[in-house]
């Protein structure tokens, strides 16, 4: 799917050229930002950054990915800054709190540079508190990935003989719209089949937070399911089943996301499933519709969904692969 994606926008990119003659990109370096709220730190935005990458090889552009190495929202209204000193031709940006980057994508707007959501969609959209100047976003639609990890738990236990009789859902950054809403999509699943979900506060520290999870589970004994948010969750979430000697789907577990440690657990059966937003694709096709815009005013019909696609036994070999390229 992804070269298929580069082929058609290499395709683009041509008949374009061909019409316009020579662009900017080749005369004047076209300049874009992105600015996101994680970074090299977590192996899941090393996809996203590859994407941009890839993209601006292709555009022969200058690119700037703007972040700390570990996530952190607070810092990204510094970020906007640099991007904006940049003078750039456009700027792509994660929305987990739209209220610390409003300035700067109101400075943006202001002066008419041409503004991406991906990842992490303004929670705002649509409502007279949305971010100003916005085109549309890229990425997955996290209430609708936490509905199918939901679903998969209720479906696995059933095939088992298993009733589910509570789901926990640790969130490590407490107030990331996304990651909230990943969680209230399990909620509205299990709200319908009277199971309680309760959410717990972790972090990034992948051993601190294994701690608190074996904490939650010796104080509630009787949660079997647990939907996770991210690789460093997924992490913790594997270090404490191994402490407290879970066997296999002793506890019914999903998550969000890619890396090499979750697709060990999904083979060995302590993950059912991952639920994929296919980074490399938000890093790529970000660029390349800021291109398109900034040259030639050109954007889609709405917002781009590159997710929820599910990995589980079925498929986790060949991800695996395809991760080992780099775009997965």
């Amino acid at each position: 799917m992804v070269k298929r994606l580069i082929a058609v926008a290499i395709l683009i990119i041509g008949i374009l050229l061909a019409t316009f003659g020579a662009v900017n990109a080749q005369d004047d370096q076209l300049v874009f930002a992105m600015v996101s709220h994680g970074g090299v730190g977590n192996p899941f935005w090393i996809v996203v950054i590859k994407g941009m990458e890839d993209a601006c090889a292709l555009l022969n552009a200058q690119c700037q990915w703007l972040s700390d190495p570990v996530d952190n929202v607070n810092d990204m209204a510094g970020y906007w800054d640099d991007a904006l000193a940049l003078n750039p031709d456009g700027i792509g940006t994660t929305s987990p709190n739209p209220d610390v980057i409003r300035g700067g994508v109101q400075t943006a707007a202001d002066a008419g540079i041409p503004i991406i959501i991906f990842n992490t969609a303004d929670p705002n959209a649509g409502t007279d508190q949305a971010l100003p100047g916005v085109l549309f976003y890229i990425g997955a639609n996290e209430f609708t990935g936490g509905v199918s990890n939901g679903r998969r738990i209720l479906a696995e236990a059933a095939a088992d003989g298993v009733e589910v009789t509570g789901v926990v859902c640790p969130i490590q950054e407490v107030g990331h719209s996304g990651l909230e809403a990943r969680c209230s999509g399990v909620e509205s699943v299990m709200d319908e089949a009277g199971v309680p979900v309760q959410r717990l506060t972790i972090t990034n520290d992948v051993t601190a937070s294994a701690g608190t999870i074996q904490d939650f589970f010796a104080a509630n004994p009787t949660v079997n399911g647990i939907t996770l948010l991210g690789p460093n969750p997924s992490s913790s979430w594997n270090l404490a089943a191994q402490e407290m000697g879970l066997e296999p789907r002793a506890v019914y577990a999903t998550t969000h996301d890619t890396s090499q440690e979750i697709y060990t657990m999904i083979q060995e059966g302590y993950l059912l499933q991952a639920v994929d937003q296919q980074p490399y694709i938000q890093g790529f096709e970000t660029i390349m519709w800021l291109y398109l815009n900034s040259q030639f005013e050109l954007a889609p019909g709405g917002d781009i969904f590159t997710g929820p696609g599910i990995i589980d036994q079925s498929n986790v070999d060949a991800i695996i692969e395809l991760t080992a390229a780099g775009y997965r």
